[in-house]
């Protein structure tokens, strides 16, 4: 039996990200920040209120996960104020999948939003070296939470009310 040197076994790797594009400059929120809670509060934080857009599978439970109670998961917060839910419509709309940190020597680093297309936004980009080294921890977070990450999108920084929660895992890092 002869075998062709000619086959090539089928690709099956996901196709690259799309390059990144700026959010809709209309969508920007007030302010935004990283942020992480303990595994242990984090469900009860992001599911135990009444949010107008969720997407918390309980499947991302981290404590299903397996992950510490005392791990810190990383987030990052948006304040939109009386924008908030028209970012959250936005952002749900898009499909999120991930939150990236992406540091870019010599130029500005960036927080990025990937979806479930392969699309990339770009949320916010930032030169500030206490902001790098936020995203840096942000970064280093998700890892050790195997990829696990959440996006909370609120009005104010009252932590009253929210707009929108995703609980997200990071295929790339998990």
């Amino acid at each position: 039996m002869s075998h062709s040197s000619d086959f090539a076994p089928p690709d099956f790797r996901l196709p690259e990200f799309k390059p990144p594009v700026p959010m809709p400059e209309d969508l920007w929120g007030d302010r935004w920040q990283f942020a992480s809670l303990p595994a242990g509060e984090l469900w009860d934080s992001l599911s135990g209120r009444l949010t107008p857009i969720q997407s918390l599978p309980p499947a991302s439970n981290p404590l299903n996960l397996g992950l510490a109670s005392d791990l810190f998961i990383p987030g990052v917060i948006i304040t939109g104020g009386r924008k908030a839910l028209t970012i959250a419509r936005w952002i749900q709309s898009v499909l999120p999948q991930a939150l990236t940190y992406q540091a870019s020597p010599g130029a500005p680093s960036g927080l990025l939003l990937q979806t479930n297309d392969r699309s990339r936004y770009v949320l916010a980009t930032f030169e500030d070296a206490d902001v790098q080294r936020s995203g840096e921890t942000f970064q280093h977070r998700q890892i050790a939470a195997q990829g696990l990450h959440f996006l909370l999108i609120q009005p104010d920084d009252s932590g009253m009310t929210h707009s929108g929660v995703w609980l997200l895992r990071s295929r790339s890092v998990a």
